[in-house]
């Protein structure tokens, strides 16, 4: 994760990391493959906000029909959940955090990169917020403060630990507090934390109500398109016709980001079109970068959420 954090007087949500015992064993259901009409069917986890931009471009392109695939969508769920489902079977395909995905392969958990997803950008403007009338100004101020995260072990924290230890400061010190995106300009405006980690959507429904200030941004690998290996394993076609939709859509994306997300999610969320156009997006990724996910793994180390660092190929196989 690249902990450059970009100081500035101006966002797939954090996902837990705690995995069940029930997620270690699965069952014996067949992983998604081809009917009688060689159309693989499989259902793909994700939230319905600018993040899953990809999906529903692709989805309304045909690409994914394209590709040999019919893809049925469902509600996202937190980060053991989802690892529950990808090993169940019960999901095949789910958008998670990284933290999430490197944590249940460290855990020797059957799991893998489907696609790549999302990085964070500037652009994007996820990162650390605190009231515009805030007496924090640099990392160091929220040494001894509560900094709300999503959950604890996220994206968030995570790279705020790894920006406070670049700059020899001891992150033990800073009070993470878990705390549901929804909820986090309420507790800023009240007082009860005194920076949170916030993205979209929830950032640009925030500083609708609320001036803020951001102390940096994260900047780089944040959410990924994650699967079981039962399922690459026996499918490998269904997910290479997966990378290709979603790399075609990203190319429809990149002509015109938020003129697409204008028209686009407003057909496949509760978004409106004014808030689409306006909201912020990630930098949606379609090639593997090994290094820039390797800094994510090595940090989680740093910072004592993993033990043992492992090298990032462990997670994605190519096809």
């Amino acid at each position: 994760m690249n902990t450059r954090f970009t100081r500035s007087c101006a966002i797939g949500a954090g996902l837990v990391l705690a995995f069940t015992v029930a997620a270690c064993g699965g069952n014996d259901s067949d992983a998604a493959a081809p009917s009688a009409d060689g159309i693989t069917r499989m259902n793909l986890s994700i939230p319905p906000v600018g993040d899953s931009l990809p999906v529903y471009v692709a989805l309304e392109n045909g690409f994914f029909a394209d590709n040999g695939l019919e893809i049925e969508l469902a509600p996202a769920a937190n980060g053991a959940t989802t690892i529950n489902a990808l090993i169940s079977g019960s999901t095949d395909l789910a958008l998670v955090s990284y933290p999430s995905l490197v944590k249940a392969v460290d855990s020797k958990l059957p799991v893998a990169i489907a696609a790549m997803g999302i990085d964070g950008t500037d652009e994007y403007k996820a990162g650390i917020y605190v009231p515009e009338g805030s007496a924090v100004k640099t990392p160091a101020d929220l040494i001894g403060k509560r900094v709300a995260t999503p959950s604890l072990g996220s994206v968030g924290d995570i790279y705020f630990r790894g920006v406070l230890k670049d700059e020899n400061l001891d992150y033990t010190k800073v009070n993470f507090v878990e705390l549901p995106q929804a909820n986090m300009a309420t507790a800023l405006k009240a007082g009860d934390v005194d920076a949170a980690f916030i993205t979209e959507p929830t950032l640009s429904s925030a500083v609708k109500t609320l001036d803020l200030r951001a102390i940096g941004y994260q900047n780089g690998p944040q959410g990924v398109f994650a699967t079981s290996t039962k399922t690459i394993d026996s499918n490998p076609d269904a997910i290479r016709g997966f990378r290709t939709a979603l790399a075609q859509a990203v190319e429809v994306i990149d002509v015109d980001p938020h003129g697409v997300a204008s028209q686009i999610m407003p057909k496949y969320t509760d978004m409106d079109a004014e808030t689409a156009r306006n909201m912020n997006l990630p930098q949606f990724v379609t090639e593997w970068n090994a290094d820039d996910v390797q800094s994510v793994i090595d940090l989680m180390v740093e910072v004592g959420i993993i033990k043992q660092s492992f090298s990032a190929d462990n997670l994605f196989q190519p096809l």
